[in-house]
């Protein structure tokens, strides 16, 4: 957290702001590493750390500072508390006052473009983390498809999905399932009572500490051609994509290939039915790719691209590193396929088939 407090101070500096404001949920994330939130989804943080030249400061109720400053921000000597009485809303601004006296106090969409930049960048703390959410969030994933049965119903299948999530201490912010042939017309299928007769899409954002996780993982219970082929398809799009992930390289320009790809596999015009994933870190897609992005791919960044084919989805999360790009979601214990592009062999997950 230190080495962010100085970062932050140094914007500070550079606009001369007296204060900053952190307060959303992805930023209070990635300046403590602590949860945020009351409710799973809040966009909002149930606390504000107003950031000075000199210190760094926890506000919030009364309810909620003994909580946050113990167990999400480990009571961290850089973090001093000012509780707020719950039921003296009107206080809040005064604990502010006193804190900032006549400097100026900057907030998140003051300084924007500078955060977007920082929290994108993963530190090594960050990415040493996240390697370890994405292996366990691919295990979690990989092992409840393979025990999948015919009969079971999504609403059963999420359940089990956020069973073992939250015993690994990992928060299920999304989930979504389809079988069947609601697998091949819906795009973001919430769980329902359908029930299981021989083909699962299964897709999960998973977070911890702030970070999120993205992975899909599909099976057939039995062989089933026509969706073999799709995923086929499919995995060479991701792996198009993949392959591009280089610094320098403009993410709209990916996306441009994977469109391009989407034709040379049969299936143009796909892209159109689905957006196709990109930018990740502290937020499920920072950016998604598409042909006005004009995002400059950077190395420590992780991203999580996403194509579909009427039911095939392709899904990991990848980081950009110094010797190239890392599959974080990557277990070796799935099916793949070996996907060839300008002579390069790309791995990628693919539909397993049971029995």
């Amino acid at each position: 957290m230190s080495q962010k407090l100085t970062q932050l101070r140094g914007i500070m500096r550079e606009n001369n702001y007296g204060a900053l404001e952190i307060n959303s949920q992805s930023n209070f994330s990635w300046l403590t590493r602590g949860r945020g939130f009351i409710g799973l989804a809040a966009v909002a943080a149930c606390g504000s750390i107003i950031v000075t030249p000199e210190k760094a400061y926890l506000v919030t109720e009364n309810i909620e500072a003994e909580r946050l400053y113990e167990e999400e921000l480990l009571n961290n000597p850089d973090i001093e508390v000012r509780p707020v009485p719950w039921n003296k809303p009107s206080a809040r601004a005064e604990v502010i006052a006193s804190i900032i006296g006549n400097g100026k106090l900057a907030g998140e969409s003051d300084i924007a473009p500078q955060l977007f930049a920082l929290r994108t960048l993963m530190s090594d703390y960050d990415m040493e983390d996240y390697r370890s959410l994405c292996l366990e969030t691919a295990r979690i994933l990989e092992s409840t498809v393979k025990g999948l049965i015919k009969g079971v119903s999504g609403f059963e299948l999420a359940g089990e999905l956020s069973k073992r999530f939250w015993s690994a201490g990992i928060e299920p912010i999304t989930i979504l399932n389809a079988f069947d042939e609601r697998a091949l017309s819906r795009r973001h299928p919430l769980p329902c009572s359908e029930k299981l007769e021989n083909y699962a899409l299964t897709v999960v954002c998973a977070r911890r500490g702030g970070l999120i996780a993205s992975a899909t993982r599909n099976i057939l219970i039995s062989d089933n051609a026509e969706m073999i082929r799709r995923h086929e398809k499919c995995a060479m799009v991701d792996a198009v994509a993949t392959s591009l992930l280089q610094p320098g390289v403009n993410l709209g320009d990916i996306f441009e290939s994977m469109v391009h790809e989407y034709a040379q596999q049969g299936f143009p015009g796909e892209y159109l039915f689905h957006h196709q994933g990109g930018l990740t870190g502290f937020m499920p897609r920072e950016i998604r790719a598409n042909s006005s992005a004009q995002h400059i791919v950077r190395a420590n960044e992780v991203y999580a691209f996403n194509p579909s084919i009427q039911g095939a989805k392709c899904e990991d999360t990848v980081a950009v590193t110094a010797s190239g790009v890392e599959t974080m979601t990557y277990t070796g214990e799935y099916a793949y396929i070996n996907c060839k592009v300008n002579d390069i062999s790309i791995k990628k997950p693919t539909v397993l088939v049971l029995n």
